[in-house]
C-alpha cells in the first residue's frame, strides 16, 4: 500500500498536488486563505476526522479520542474569541500518533504546539479556551459528517494536505492519479529549474514570444494549453 503521507512529507507540495489535480480534471477542495500553519516548515497529510465544534471543548476531546494514528482532526467552528486546542490536546495527539490538526478557528499555547512538532493549521491564537465562552456563543458539537473549512467541504476520510502554501483537500480514491501526475510535473519543473540555473532564459524556455504572437491573433489563447504543447509546467 502506498504511504501518501510519507510521499508528501518527503517529495511533494500542495502546489504540485493542486496543479496535478487541475490538469487531470480532478475535484479538490481549496479553503479560502487565512488557515495557516503555526510552523511554516511543518507539513500535514492524512485522512480527516471531522467535528463541528460549536465552541464545545467536549466535542473536540471526543474527536481526539476517536482519531487514530495518521489521521487529521479537522475542526469547523465559527470564529469566536476562544481557542479550541492547546498544549495538552497537542500532547495527546502526539502520543496517539495523529498527523495533525486543522482548526477553522483559534488555538493557544502556540510555542508549545510548535515544540511538540505537531502540524497545526488555524486562523490565529487567543489565550482563553472555550470553557470561558459565554453560553450564548457555544452549543453542543457534533463529531463526524461533512464540515466546511474555509468554505471548502470536508467529509470523514477525505485527505488533508498542508504546507507553507496552505491546504488542499482530496478524495482518497483520487490520490493515486494525482500523485502520478504530480510526479511527472515535478520532473518537468526540476528539469526547467536546472536549465535556468545553467543560464537558460525563462521566456525562451516557455517560448513566450510564440505565445504572445498567438494571443495577438487570438485573445482567448490558453497559456496552459501552450505549456502542454511544449511539454512545460509552471
Amino acid at each position: 500500500m502506498v504511504d501518501y503521507a510519507d510521499l508528501f512529507g518527503g517529495r511533494f507540495s500542495t502546489t504540485l498536488l493542486a496543479d496535478a489535480a487541475y490538469r487531470r480534471g480532478i475535484d479538490l477542495g481549496l479553503p479560502l486563505p487565512g488557515l495557516a500553519p503555526l510552523d511554516v516548515k511543518s507539513k500535514l497529510a492524512g485522512p480527516a476526522v471531522t467535528v463541528t465544534a460549536n465552541s464545545d471543548l467536549v466535542s473536540v476531546l471526543e474527536a481526539l479520542h476517536r482519531a487514530g494514528a495518521g489521521e487529521v482532526v479537522v475542526i469547523a467552528n465559527q470564529v469566536v474569541p476562544a481557542s479550541l486546542m492547546g498544549d495538552l490536546i497537542g500532547a495527546e495527539a502526539v502520543r496517539k500518533g495523529l498527523a495533525g490538526f486543522v482548526v477553522d478557528g483559534l488555538v493557544r499555547d502556540t510555542l508549545e504546539l510548535v515544540a511538540l512538532g505537531l502540524p497545526v493549521f488555524c486562523r490565529g491564537s487567543y489565550p482563553v479556551g472555550p470553557l470561558k465562552v459565554s453560553p450564548e456563543l457555544k452549543g453542543i458539537g457534533v463529531v463526524g459528517g461533512e464540515v466546511a473549512i474555509g468554505e471548502a467541504a470536508v467529509s470523514p476520510g477525505m485527505w488533508m494536505f498542508g504546507d507553507a502554501d496552505g491546504l488542499i483537500i482530496l478524495r482518497a480514491e483520487d490520490l493515486a492519479e494525482v500523485f502520478e501526475a504530480a510526479e511527472a510535473a515535478a520532473r518537468r519543473e526540476q528539469a526547467l529549474a536546472d536549465e535556468i540555473a545553467s543560464g537558460t532564459d525563462l521566456a525562451a524556455a516557455f517560448r513566450l514570444d510564440d505565445f504572445l504572437a498567438k494571443r495577438a491573433r487570438d485573445p482567448q489563447a490558453d497559456f496552459n494549453a501552450h505549456l502542454t504543447e511544449i511539454d512545460r509546467a509552471i
